[in-house]
């Protein structure tokens, strides 16, 4: 269907309207009848149709450095405002929309990296303040070993919980950084839930957690294998830690005609229903997570490499009654 607010098709129409004016003046008014002054009026019918098309030209170069004009106050300063005017349905008025559009992606971007800025500051600040302070009483008056070494293991607490939320960082970093899907590398997945089920066996012996696999035999997916156990073993030591003492994990490899989905599944605790539109933002913590150590950048960090491996991830969660956490993963042949 031909559209007759596009900017190519009214020039392609005036084009082939003027081309045949004038064939079909030539013929019939030059060739077949002779008219008094028809060069005279075949003259003036060439100054009409360019007039005609100065007009319309005009109005596109006018658009476009109306467009251009407002494209140069753009800033980061002022991402949140829109270019507005009348543009019409054409292609200018596309392109005026789709940069209106990118407008919103950047500013979402930009907002979401100040205050991951903001929040790293905080995460950050917090144990090198408790480590400046430890080390401060300590030298503020002369104290026995036994003190001293008390406040050395302190320190030695916090910064391998600094490095661990740097180490978070950074893959997180990673994750969002735009990676080709030509470097991952084509892997076993079955393999490798097999792997992560002795894993979870060694971390549930603790609290005496019995963990159930149930898995589908040789299933292949491409992508990064040592990132995706990452997110794998995340999501495992998460339904430990939030498990009662004798509870019960299982770990489900299932396949469907094109996707992976792996199931984790526990009995524990659970996550309140306020928690749940919030527990892959960057550095939150659930209001019953306060005596479990962590950054709170695990879930974030999970699910963005799962988007990077083109899955999602499912959570399914009632308080009191445990929680499922389901990764869903494309199928390769």
């Amino acid at each position: 269907m031909i559209n007759l607010k596009s900017i190519k098709t009214r020039l392609f129409l005036w084009y082939i309207g003027s081309l045949m004016i004038v064939i079909a003046y030539f013929l019939l008014f030059i060739h077949y009848f002779t008219l008094p002054y028809a060069i005279h009026i075949l003259i003036g019918i060439f100054i009409i149709l360019a007039i005609a098309q100065f007009i319309t030209l005009f109005k596109i170069t006018k658009s476009i450095s109306t467009l251009s004009s407002k494209i140069k106050l753009i800033s980061s300063e002022n991402l949140e405002e829109k270019i507005t005017g009348t543009f019409g349905e054409d292609e200018i008025g596309e392109l005026t929309h789709s940069f209106n559009s990118l407008l919103d992606r950047l500013h979402q971007a930009f907002k979401r990296e100040q205050q991951f800025i903001a929040d790293v500051a905080h995460e950050l600040k917090t144990p090198l303040s408790t480590i400046k302070s430890a080390f401060e009483v300590a030298l503020s008056k002369p104290r026995s070993i036994k003190e001293y070494e008390k406040v050395i293991e302190e320190s030695i607490i916090e910064t391998d919980q600094l490095s661990q939320t740097l180490k978070n960082i950074l893959d997180l970093a990673w994750s969002e950084t735009p990676v080709s899907q030509n470097n991952g590398k084509k892997f076993n997945l079955t393999e490798l839930v097999a792997d992560l089920y002795e894993i979870a066996q060694k971390l549930a012996v603790k609290k005496k957690i019995e963990v159930i696999l149930s898995s589908a035999p040789d299933m292949f997916i491409i992508g990064f294998k040592e990132k995706l156990a990452r997110v794998l073993l995340n999501l495992i030591d998460n339904a430990v830690k939030y498990s009662p003492q004798r509870g019960k994990i299982e770990i489900i490899l299932e396949k469907s005609p094109t996707k992976a989905l792996i199931s984790i599944i526990d009995n524990g605790q659970g996550i309140a229903e306020e928690d749940l539109p919030q527990i892959f933002n960057r550095f939150y913590r659930g209001s019953k997570t306060d005596k479990v150590l962590g950054s709170g950048l695990g879930l974030a960090i999970a699910k963005s490499i799962i988007t990077l491996h083109h899955g999602e991830m499912i959570v399914k969660s009632k308080k009191g009654k445990g929680s499922t956490f389901v990764v869903v993963l494309p199928l390769t042949s």
